[in-house]
């Protein structure tokens, strides 16, 4: 769990755990199914009182252009977020299949679909078979109007759909007040190693606010 940016060791409490069975199609020869991780670093900071709030659109190119694949989180005040939304699709070997990722400064977060009411911060495109080929992550420089704007790093898992839904409810107790004028605002990140060591995001709740002894709402 991190309060803020400081890793604090805490009393954390699995309340509920239940599985579901789910059925699941059989492998193919010719693709397997891909999860896709997205993180950015250095990026343009386009507010004035406080750092941009960025968003990743995906998209995936077809017969007709450019069709969106779906988006991240957005992750207030960050330029270097690492998102918990990942993309999980059809890797076809057989296949060119190309991606475009589009970084968006959030100025309306009622209306983030609407990109017009939204500043962009860089785009990168690339076929999934260079991701996959990467090994561990793909990282490649964000362009915005030719010119260079920061990171971004796509990481792909090969994974199988599970028999499983895992149902999750979570509380800490005695937590550390991090903050000068009320209690800490304590929220969770849950993330999965990767083959080669490294941590991924794949869950981040809301925050519980001014609290020390939280108790998250339930997720899958």
């Amino acid at each position: 769990i991190i309060i803020g940016h400081v890793f604090i060791s805490v009393q954390l409490q699995v309340i509920g755990f239940n599985c579901m069975a789910q059925p699941f199609p059989p492998p193919s020869d010719t693709s397997s199914k891909v999860e896709l991780s997205v993180s950015c670093s250095n990026l343009k900071n386009l507010d004035y009182f406080s750092k941009s709030d960025p968003v990743v659109f995906v998209y995936t190119k077809g017969q007709a252009g450019w069709v969106k694949l779906g988006r991240t989180e957005v992750i207030d005040n960050n330029l270097n977020p690492k998102f918990s939304t990942t993309f999980r699709l059809e890797y076809r070997f057989e296949e060119i299949q190309n991606f475009q990722f589009a970084v968006y400064d959030v100025d309306d977060k009622h209306h983030v679909e609407d990109l017009s009411k939204q500043e962009l911060l860089g785009t990168m495109e690339c076929t999934l078979a260079e991701v996959m080929a990467a090994g561990e992550h793909l990282t490649k420089s964000l362009r915005l109007q030719g010119n260079p704007a920061g990171k971004i790093t796509i990481q792909a898992e090969e994974v199988q759909d599970s028999k499983f839904i895992v149902h999750f409810e979570l509380s800490a107790t005695k937590l550390e007040k991090k903050d000068f004028f009320g209690k800490s605002d304590p929220y969770i990140e849950i993330a999965k190693a990767q083959e080669g060591g490294a941590f991924t995001v794949v869950y981040r709740s809301q925050p519980i606010m001014k609290t020390l002894s939280p108790r998250w709402p339930a997720f899958e």
